[in-house]
């Protein structure tokens, strides 16, 4: 097995994955986060985060 990475963010990688995907012997294996996992990550870009000045300050926050 071989993994090749593609920059899907440029117009090349785009055209690369296109073609890829019309061709009926590549197996395209696309990762897609599950809702919790967005919805956390929509919190910490947004700083819905909790902040500890410490380990133990955390946990204690985290208790609360």
């Amino acid at each position: 097995m071989t993994t090749v990475i593609i920059n899907e963010k440029t117009k090349e990688g785009e055209l690369l994955l296109e073609f890829l995907r019309t061709q009926n012997y590549i197996t395209i294996d696309e990762k897609i986060p599950s809702p919790s996992l967005n919805r956390s990550m929509n919190e910490a870009k947004n700083g819905k985060v909790i902040r500890g000045k410490n380990v133990h300050d955390l946990l204690s926050k985290l208790k609360e």
